[in-house]
């Protein structure tokens, strides 16, 4: 029994554990945007008490010009100092499944508000106003 127990310790130690492993086609959002709890109520009323706007990026694994948008023009420094001087930002995956709570109290997964929103194209950006009204969109 004791050799046996041994055994599978030996195993365990021996076979190593693999962390899973992101897919080589998810995108790395900047580390600036912000952590929502996808309450988009709280998130609206957070910038306009910072002077701020709401700016929702919709995009989603594996597309090319997604990617781009990330290395190229949010890695610039001067895009980002502006952004972040005037926007709250938002990354949503347009085929998500994680809840969020829209301006009206409604509840719905991201890819059901990109739909509400009519988020055809990836990248999107759309922009709200202080009262969660869309702005300026900008589709990919």
């Amino acid at each position: 029994m004791r050799a046996l127990v041994l055994l599978f310790a030996a195993l365990f130690w021996i076979v190593p554990v693999r962390a899973q492993v992101p897919s080589p086609h998810a995108l790395d959002i900047p580390s600036w945007f912000s952590a929502s709890l996808l309450d988009l109520r709280d998130d609206v009323r957070d910038a306009a008490k910072e002077g701020k706007r709401l700016m929702i990026y919709f995009g989603q694994d594996g597309c090319p010009y997604c990617k781009q948008l990330m290395q190229t023009n949010f890695s610039q420094r001067t895009i980002v100092e502006k952004t972040r001087r005037h926007f709250i930002a938002l990354a949503l995956n347009v085929w998500g499944d994680q809840e969020v709570t829209w301006v009206d109290g409604r509840r719905m997964s991201e890819k059901e508000l990109g739909r509400a929103l009519r988020v055809q194209f990836t990248p999107t950006l759309l922009f709200f106003d202080e009262k969660g009204e869309v702005l300026v969109r900008l589709n990919g």
